[in-house]
């Protein structure tokens, strides 16, 4: 064993258990609204968008509509098989060349229009940065209200070993504030209610 992985095998083994440290108590504050309207219009303010479907229109349509141009779109959920499937990639490099990525949020805020991803949502983590576009099913039903409600009343912060909360596309901005959106990762992050 390198020494690397025996300083990882010594967090592992080491590692606080939550009942012996429970995560401190948090008062709930902000506004309680946790309607999809205000988690679009917060996720629109960031640069996401909504995937409305036209009619009967499906998920699949509904992605090849909106980016006629993709070749390689990486499914993670049931919804749609895509051209590929998150499970096959392996590593980083995997993700290289994928157009859309298609992943189910555990939850929403409304206050941010954030989304959240962890690694039950990601067999590959990498892969909602290096997609160049990310489409989130969310149902409406696990939109909650703001970091306060999300902290007291979502598991995944307790469960998850990695988590990502995503809100609209990667953006930066330079000093003489012109603002680039999809700089560092994915270009676009649509929503779909579902």
């Amino acid at each position: 064993m390198n020494a690397r992985e025996t300083i990882l095998q010594a967090l592992r083994t080491n590692r606080p258990s939550p009942e012996q440290y429970p995560l401190p108590p948090v008062t709930t504050l902000g506004d309680l609204d946790a309607g999809r309207e205000r988690f679009i219009t917060s996720l629109k303010i960031l640069g996401g968008d909504v995937l409305e479907p036209q009619g009967d229109e499906t998920l699949d349509a509904a992605i090849a509509r909106r980016f006629p141009d993709a070749k390689n779109v990486c499914s993670a959920v049931p919804e749609t098989n895509g051209t590929m499937r998150a499970e096959t990639l392996k590593t980083p490099q995997d993700a290289k060349d994928v157009d859309i990525a298609v992943v189910r949020a555990a939850f929403g805020i409304a206050e941010t229009g954030s989304i959240f991803l962890s690694e039950a949502q990601l067999p590959l983590n990498s892969l909602a940065h290096l997609a160049q576009h990310i489409v989130v099913l969310l149902s409406p039903d696990e939109i909650t209200a703001n970091m306060h409600t999300a902290y007291q009343k979502r598991p995944e912060f307790r469960s998850a070993k990695y988590g990502v909360l995503m809100s609209g596309p990667s953006a930066t901005a330079d000093i003489q504030g012109v603002l680039i959106r999809g700089a560092q990762g994915v270009r676009t992050l649509s929503v779909w209610f579902g």
